[in-house]
């Protein structure tokens, strides 16, 4: 399977979670950075738009990116000055060629 480069147009760059806690057990300081990439960010729509409402937390936008090992749930996307939380990473059809993630917005 090929995929098209020139889809990924995007510059995000994937934050790991803060390896201190705060006295509530929390996550706190600074997510530092863990690697940047290419993707390509897409509202969720249509069908898929109605279908997050089944996930534990509503879904507002997928990036599809090149699959890279090491990326997980508990990390943020940044692209610009927006944050994203990764609700889901799926490796499609486990090919390890694309990897898409169902974020939503940190506030």
């Amino acid at each position: 399977m090929i995929i098209n480069p020139g889809r990924y147009n995007q510059r995000i760059t994937f934050l790991s979670p803060p390896s201190q806690q705060n006295s509530y057990g929390e996550l706190a300081g600074d997510w530092p950075e863990f690697k940047t990439v290419w993707a390509s960010k897409s509202p969720i729509i249509g069908n898929e738009y109605f279908n997050s409402f089944a996930m534990e937390s509503r879904v507002e936008v997928k990036f599809n990116m090149r699959f890279m090992p090491g990326i997980t749930n508990e990390m943020r996307i940044k692209h610009g000055s927006d944050l994203y939380e990764i609700l889901s990473s799926i490796d499609v059809k486990n090919a390890h060629i694309e990897l898409l993630c169902y974020c939503k917005r940190v506030v």
